[in-house]
């Protein structure tokens, strides 16, 4: 399988418990393990070194670091920051905002002075049949015209918006996405199926052909794992991965590794080594976009 002449990691996370605090460390999370299993095997610290070992033999050239829940969201942005000003890989930042938060015009202009920061993401995800998977206050918040006034705040700092939601809550979404034309969208984890039936697949590519015609959405396909299972087969994403790519186009999805949590279950290499097999239908020109291309252009600074 060839591997990748070029990666710009879509999705990644660094964090030292010793800088930022980190809740699930310090005691079990049972949220947490309902989306990535038994995570005693995580290292509490994660950071470039650490990433470029896991990744060696690939050439990456930048990553994506997302907040990894951390109690204090604009420190551990801070901490990102100085991670990504030591040179060791081209680092693009996406911080952690609440669209209901009446400080949130305080916090973005705190974010403005991070030059790597291009992004911020709300958790928006809440599954009806699980009270485990749910990390919004409910699950109406989109079309809370609250929430909803708070968006255009992003156009004056210039950020993308990462909502990552469930399949079924995928309509909200696409409203959301459609109030707001003049602002770049992220969504993740394919639409996030939580049905994987026939039935399920049938409708969530209705969704997902609502959702790309919309111009401004990017998907970020990533963290495979919290969605067929730690012990995820290249035969079990398959059909979800190649459907998104046909109906959304290569030129607006991404790849990441969703490390270190994928080490959980597949690691850097084997990750990047099944995206690959998926991809075998691509394009040359296809599978860069996918892989660098458009995860250059969305999330780092300069582009």
């Amino acid at each position: 399988m060839t591997i990748p002449h070029r990666i710009v990691d879509s999705h990644i996370h660094f964090y030292d418990h010793t800088h930022n605090r980190y809740p699930f460390f310090e005691r079990r999370d049972a949220g947490l393990e309902a989306f990535v299993g038994n995570y005693d095997a995580l290292p509490r610290r994660y950071l470039p070194a650490d990433y470029l070992a896991d990744a060696r033999g690939h050439h990456v050239e930048g990553v994506v670091w997302h907040e990894f829940l951390s109690t204090d969201a604009y420190k551990e942005a801070v901490w990102a920051q100085q991670l990504a000003c030591k040179g060791e890989l081209r680092i693009a930042l996406c911080a952690l905002v609440d669209f209901l938060d009446p400080d949130l015009e305080q916090t973005l202009e705190q974010y403005a002075d991070l030059p790597n920061l291009t992004a911020v993401r709300e958790h928006v995800v809440w599954d009806d049949a699980d009270p485990l998977k749910r990390f919004a206050r409910r699950p109406d918040l989109m079309r809370d015209p609250a929430w909803n006034r708070q968006l255009p705040l992003l156009k004056r700092y210039g950020l993308k918006c990462g909502l990552y939601a469930c399949a079924h809550q995928l309509p909200d979404l696409i409203e959301v996405v459609r109030r707001h034309p003049d602002i770049g969208f992220t969504t993740a984890l394919l639409g996030w199926p939580l049905d994987l039936s026939d039935e399920g697949f049938t409708r969530w590519k209705r969704s997902v052909a609502d959702l790309a015609a919309c111009d401004n959405i990017r998907m970020d396909i990533s963290a495979l794992e919290c969605i067929f299972g730690v012990k995820w087969q290249t035969h079990d994403a398959a059909r979800w991965v190649a459907t998104t790519i046909e109906t959304i186009g290569a030129s607006r999805c991404m790849v990441g590794s969703h490390m270190p949590i994928a080490g959980l279950s597949t690691g850097f290499a084997e990750v990047y080594r099944r995206y690959a097999e998926m991809f075998r239908d691509c394009t040359a020109s296809e599978v860069d976009e996918l892989f660098y291309g458009v995860a250059n252009r969305w999330f780092m600074p300069g582009n």
